[in-house]
């Protein structure tokens, strides 16, 4: 992550100065804190995808040593896979970069009001990344109740599940301020989708990457409710 900081978003991450950090951070689904470690740090700003995980972001800058970003786990976060951690914080500091360089304007903005799924909306050539966020996870998603997944995205704490007819269920997660994703399971199979707003704006791929992370949080998080379940890692 050091590496990614240092060289390939370094340039990138100077037009955070420019920026006002509150709108960035809710954009985020991020709060910016009102103390910092030291003087240079502009910012501080904590995120919290899902219980435990949580994050802090230092914004450091000074005329000599230009900009700098580091990342920071609460120690509760040490449950969390390493993998996982280690993607939510790349993804980002890769939508950082995006809106320091300009390529996403620094906009208010919250969830589209419809939801268009995955396969509607994402070029052929994605396919392969939906296979690798959910593949063998959907042989787990069939053997979960609705009143397994409520309890699991209480303890998760976001998120918000919906019965569906004959034992089907659907849950809907707040991924950025202005991205949901709606995870529904029914005897077809599951179906991701996203909100029309976030699924036109940002690209497939972190799209897919955030459906692996909050998939996983999910399925790990049933196995604690019900140990009878498989772990994930038997599917790979």
């Amino acid at each position: 992550m050091r590496q990614y900081v240092r060289k390939k978003y370094r340039q990138d991450l100077e037009g955070l100065t420019g920026l006002e950090p509150h709108r960035l951070a809710r954009l985020l689904r991020g709060e910016i804190l009102k103390e910092t470690p030291y003087p240079s740090v502009r910012w501080a700003m904590r995120q919290r995808p899902f219980r435990p995980l949580e994050m802090y972001w230092f914004f450091d800058y000074d005329d000599e040593h230009g900009a700098d970003l580091r990342v920071l786990y609460a120690r509760k976060s040490l449950v969390v896979p390493t993998e996982d951690a280690y993607v939510f914080a790349w993804d980002y500091l890769a939508l950082m970069a995006r809106y320091a360089r300009g390529s996403f304007p620094l906009e208010d903005a919250a969830p589209g009001p419809d939801w268009l799924p995955f396969a509607d909306f994402a070029p052929s050539a994605a396919s392969p990344v939906q296979e690798v966020a959910m593949g063998p996870r959907q042989e787990l998603l069939k053997l979960l109740s609705p009143d397994l997944v409520e309890v699991a995205l209480a303890r998760l704490d976001v998120g918000a599940c919906e019965a569906l007819t004959g034992g089907d269920w659907q849950v809907t997660w707040p991924i950025l301020g202005d991205l949901a994703m709606r995870l529904r399971q029914n005897g077809n199979g599951s179906e991701v989708a996203f909100d029309s707003h976030g699924a036109r704006k940002y690209a497939p791929e972190l799209l897919m990457s955030f459906a692996w992370l909050y998939v996983n949080a999910l399925l790990r998080e049933c196995r604690q409710v019900d140990p009878s379940l498989p772990r994930l890692s038997r599917y790979f």
